[in-house]
Formats: structure tokens, sequence, C-alpha cells
């Protein structure tokens, strides 16, 4: 059994779902160039599987987690 990475994962710019069993366990991301391949996917996942959304990463971060940020900043 080898040692976990300690390094953090660099996201590629595209879409991402997660996919995890309906039993439970850990969750894997799954990671498209579009938003129609990523909602093709869900499609096909949705039947046997949980499937969440996680949106679109540029330069290693979430569009939307960018914008919720954004939006913190500015109301102070």
């Amino acid at each position: 059994m080898a040692r976990p990475s300690t390094r953090k994962v660099n996201l590629k710019d595209g879409f991402y779902i997660e996919v995890s069993n309906r039993l439970g366990g850990s969750a894997i991301k799954l990671h498209r160039e579009t938003e129609e391949d990523v909602m093709k996917l869900m499609k096909q996942h949705q039947k046997s599987k949980n499937v969440k959304y996680l949106g679109e990463a540029v330069n290693g971060k979430f569009l939307k987690d960018a914008k919720k940020k954004k939006r913190k900043t500015t109301k102070k």
C-alpha cells in the first residue's frame, strides 16, 4: 500500500461532476471540456449513481466559488 500524496490536485479548465455510489463511499470528480458533454455524462450515471454538478473550473478554481468571494468583499 502506497503513501497518499500530499500535493494538491490541479483542476483542468472545463466542467466537472462528482459521482458516488448510492450506498455511500468516496466520490470521484469527472471532467469534460464542454457543458454538453457533462450533461450527457450526468444522464448516463444518474441511473445507478449519485451525481452532483460542480460547475466550471478555470485556472484551478470553480467559477461559482470566485463569484461568492467577490460578493463577500463588496458587501463591506
